[in-house]
Order: structure tokens, then C-alpha cells, then sequence
């Protein structure tokens, strides 16, 4: 992560809840990344914001309440990132740009990952949270992915791209984040092979 992204990452919660609320997001989301979300107590959150346990609830109902507004804060700043990148697309030199794509997002990772590494094993076994999701982050993202490779369609004209869109779009989603997790743990990085497999799923190699 480069010092600049730290910084902005550091300031996320206060510029989103300045005072006392962003507070308890930033130490809430230190907790949580430490002990995980069922280890981690609103006693320790307290302790880290240096108030008594009882002053967290005049801000947050509880550990869900804390958890759903740090999706609403880092989740939709990450969101926003991601698209405001995917927008500068042109489909000029769509090998370039697609492993441009690769590396923002594996930054991306390493700014954002705490969050990541929390959702991920909660949202199958709870519905709320899940929603929060789906909601804040992955359906606004599809929404802006897919204008944009409609109009990268059209720049390099795919054949019954309408027709194959939806399923094309999935796949190339499963790709990277499949593949963004395996470098994680593989420790490698095979983004120009990626690139290539990316391309040919969104039938952008066409002549």
C-alpha cells in the first residue's frame, strides 16, 4: 500500500463520521481484524476508544450496527474506487487497460482487505449483512461494470454481446477475484496470463 493510500485510508472513518462515531469505526475495525468478528467484544472496542463499554450503544446498537456502517463506509469507498478507475477505460489498447485493472484491484486488496477478510466468512450465515452488501456494494458495482463493458462492446464490436453480456460479465468477476485471492495465497503473480484469459472470456480478442 502506498503512503498515500494509507493516509487515505487512516482518515476514511472521520471524514465519513467525524467525531466520536468514526472513532469507534476506526478502533472497531482494528478489533475485528485482530480477534475476527465473533472474538472480537464491544469491551475491547471501548477499551481501544478509551470510554466505558456502555458509551458505545449511545452510537451503535450493538457489533452488527458497527459492522454494517464500516460496509457503509470502507465497502462503498472501495466501490467508488473501483469504478471511478473502470470509468477511464476506452477499450484503445484493451490489453493495457485490462492489466491495468488487474494491478489497481490488487492495491485495492491491500488497502481494503481488512474489511474483506471480515465480510467474507459472515455474509453466507447472516442475511442482514448480506443484504448490506449486496446492496452498498455489489449491485451498485454491477451496475457500473456492466455500462462499461457495454460500451467496450460496441467500441470493439462483439458479436451478440447483448445476448452474452450477463454471463460474459460473471465470468470475468470470478476471474479476478478467483485469481486476486490465489496470488494472495500462491504469493505469485500472473497478471499478464490473466489478462490474456480476460480478454478472450469478455470476446475481446476478436480481429
Amino acid at each position: 500500500m502506498t503512503d498515500a493510500k494509507q493516509r487515505e485510508f487512516d482518515h476514511l472513518f472521520q471524514e465519513a463520521e467525524p467525531g466520536r462515531k468514526g472513532q469507534i469505526l476506526e478502533c472497531a475495525m482494528s478489533v475485528f481484524d485482530e480477534y475476527g468478528y465473533d472474538a472480537g467484544s464491544m469491551r475491547e472496542i471501548a477499551s481501544r476508544v478509551g470510554v466505558r463499554e456502555s458509551a458505545l450503544y449511545r452510537h451503535f446498537a450493538g457489533k452488527e450496527a458497527i459492522l454494517k456502517a464500516l460496509i457503509r463506509v470502507v465497502g462503498t469507498a472501495a466501490r467508488d474506487e473501483a469504478l471511478a478507475f473502470i470509468a477511464g477505460i476506452k477499450g484503445d489498447d484493451i490489453r493495457s487497460e485490462v492489466l491495468a485493472v488487474i494491478e489497481n484491484r490488487r492495491q485495492a486488496v491491500l488497502a481494503y482487505g481488512p474489511l474483506l477478510r471480515l465480510i467474507l466468512p459472515i455474509a453466507p450465515r447472516n442475511p442482514e449483512i448480506l443484504d448490506e452488501f449486496r446492496t452498498e456494494i455489489f449491485l451498485p458495482a454491477a451496475v457500473g461494470i456492466i455500462a462499461k463493458v457495454t460500451e467496450i462492446d460496441g467500441v470493439l464490436g462483439v458479436p451478440d454481446a447483448d445476448a452474452t453480456r450477463g454471463v460474459r460479465v460473471r465470468g470475468l468477476v470470478s476471474l479476478l477475484i478467483g485469481y486476486l485471492a490465489t496470488s494472495v495465497f500462491l504469493g505469485d503473480e500472473q497478471d499478464q496470463p490473466m489478462a490474456d484469459v480476460a480478454i478472450r472470456i469478455m470476446c475481446w480478442d476478436a480481429d
